[in-house]
């Protein structure tokens, strides 16, 4: 019993800590460009991501405290909290820089979220009472993740598609039957997984599985990213076999959200 009554407190200690964090600005905003790797005037496009000011305090690694907003169900909270603040952002810069382009921002989405029958309505809100332009979200989501809440996509993309949002899936590795799912999904953006990047250059076949992708991606009008791309060598290959755009620290590290 004494066992469970600690357990019980000290969950309750570390949920009051993190959602006191998300009211008190204990969680900051960085973002990672994201580079179009073919011709063409594409609007900036970055990932962002969101860390605990107690990680960067304590030089501990980023994602520290994600297990414990899992655990404890609180990753609804933090993406809302994202995208709150990513609003706020860009009404306070498109205020000093009239002519300032707001980028594309990708957003990761928990799977908490996406079965959280309110998110929707609370992003349409922040849209309209923010006025931002169509593009300015897009909403990514793993693999497995979108695999197995295929219904609540569906319904999220309903809503927030006409709104101008857009997704993205990714952990994307083209195995078979892959694309039949991607035609039911039907994101805007599939990113690459790791083990096709990190060989491309190096690896016939990965950089035919790159192509092909690619390809097939293409003709279903969805765009291919590559992400952890940390070699001259891999952006040249990624250009070669027409991914659309590269994302990792050979093209920018992540920078705090200013």
């Amino acid at each position: 019993m004494a066992v469970v009554m600690e357990e019980s407190t000290e969950h309750k200690e570390i949920t009051s800590k993190l959602v006191s964090a998300l009211k008190t600005g204990g969680f900051v905003l960085y973002s990672q460009r994201i580079a179009q790797l073919g011709p063409g005037g594409a609007r900036p496009f970055q990932e962002v991501l969101v860390r605990f000011k107690e990680e960067e305090e304590k030089l501990l690694p980023p994602g520290t405290f994600f297990p414990m907003l899992q655990e404890y169900r609180l990753l609804p909270h933090v993406d809302r909290w994202v995208v709150g603040r990513l609003a706020t952002w860009i009404q306070e810069t498109r205020a000093k820089k009239p002519d300032w382009i707001v980028p594309t921002n990708g957003i990761n989405l928990s799977e908490d979220t996406l079965r959280e029958p309110k998110f929707g309505d609370f992003v349409v809100k922040t849209l309209q009472s923010a006025k931002l332009p169509e593009g300015t979200f897009t909403f990514e989501l793993g693999w497995e993740t979108a695999l197995l809440n295929a219904e609540p996509l569906k319904s999220i993309q309903a809503q927030l598609k006409a709104t101008g949002c857009r997704f993205t899936i990714a952990g994307f590795d083209g195995s078979e039957g892959s694309f039949n799912f991607l035609k039911v999904a039907k994101p805007d953006f599939v990113k690459l997984t790791y083990g096709i990047v990190k060989d491309i250059g190096r690896s016939l076949a990965a950089s035919e599985k790159a192509e092909s992708i690619s390809r097939e991606c293409r003709a279903l009008g969805i765009k291919t990213i590559a992400e952890f791309v940390e070699t001259r060598e891999v952006l040249d290959h990624l250009r070669f076999v027409e991914v659309d755009f590269a994302q990792g620290l050979i093209v920018s590290a992540p920078q705090r959200l200013e």
